[in-house]
C-alpha cells in the first residue's frame, strides 16, 4: 500500500477526519511494535505498549508541533511507555561488569567467517536482548532502524553527548557479550569436529 506523507493524515486528523489516524497506525505499527519488544522481549507486552502509544499519540496529536518527524515523535512515547512498564514490572536488567580495557577485533574475526549470517544474526539478537532497556532501545534505535543521533535524542530526551556516551557503552557491552558468545560458538564447532 502506498501511503502519503504523515503530515497529510495529521492534518487530516485535526482537521475533524479520525479515520485518517488509522493510516497512520498502519503505516508506524510494525516500527512501533519493534521498538517495544526489543525493550519489553515479551510479544503481548510490546503488543500492548504499542497500542497505549498509538492512543497517547492520538490523544496528543495537538501537541505534535512538527519540530521532528513523527516516526521520532511517535519512538518517543513508545519508548516512554516501554520503560514505564517495565519500571512498574520491576525487571531486573542484567549487570555486566566486564573489563574492556582489552577491547580486540581480531580475536573474533576468525570466528564471524566461520559462521553463516543466519547464525551472527541470531547471536547479536540474543546479546541485544541481554542488553539493559535503555541500551537495548539505543542500538536498535540506532542500527536497526537507522535513526541518527539526533532523532535519539529526541525519543529518548537525552542530550546528544549522552546518546553517544550510552551508544559507546552499549556497544562495549554488546562487543563483550558477542566475544564470549564466538568463543562459545567455537568451541561449539571444535567439538562437533
Amino acid at each position: 500500500m502506498q501511503f502519503h506523507d504523515d503530515t497529510y493524515y495529521i492534518n487530516k486528523v485535526l482537521r475533524g477526519d479520525v479515520n485518517a489516524f488509522s493510516q497512520l497506525v498502519e503505516k508506524h505499527k510494525r516500527m512501533a511494535y519493534t521498538l517495544a519488544l526489543k525493550l519489553v522481549s515479551l510479544p503481548e507486552d510490546a503488543e500492548e505498549i504499542a497500542q497505549d502509544a498509538f492512543i497517547k499519540a492520538f490523544q496528543s496529536l495537538n501537541d505534535f508541533k512538527g519540530e521532528s518527524k513523527f516516526s521520532t515523535w511517535l519512538y518517543k512515547i513508545v519508548y516512554h511507555v516501554s520503560i514505564s512498564r517495565l519500571r512498574k514490572k520491576q525487571l531486573e536488567t542484567i549487570s555486566l561488569d566486564a573489563d574492556f580495557r582489552n577491547f580486540d577485533v581480531s580475536e573474533i574475526d576468525h570466528t564471524l567467517t566461520q559462521l553463516t549470517i543466519e547464525e551472527q544474526n541470531t547471536l547479536v539478537r540474543t546479546a541485544i536482548d541481554r542488553l539493559p532497556p535503555d541500551e537495548k532501545a539505543i542500538i536498535t534505535l540506532y542500527y536497526l532502524n537507522d535513526s541518527s543521533v539526533k532523532e535519539i535524542t529526541g525519543v529518548t530526551g537525552d542530550s546528544e553527548s549522552n546518546v553517544k556516551i550510552k551508544l559507546f557503552r552499549a556497544r562495549k557491552r554488546l562487543w563483550e557479550l558477542l566475544k564470549y558468545r564466538f568463543q562459545d560458538k567455537v568451541i561449539e564447532q571444535y567439538d562437533e569436529q
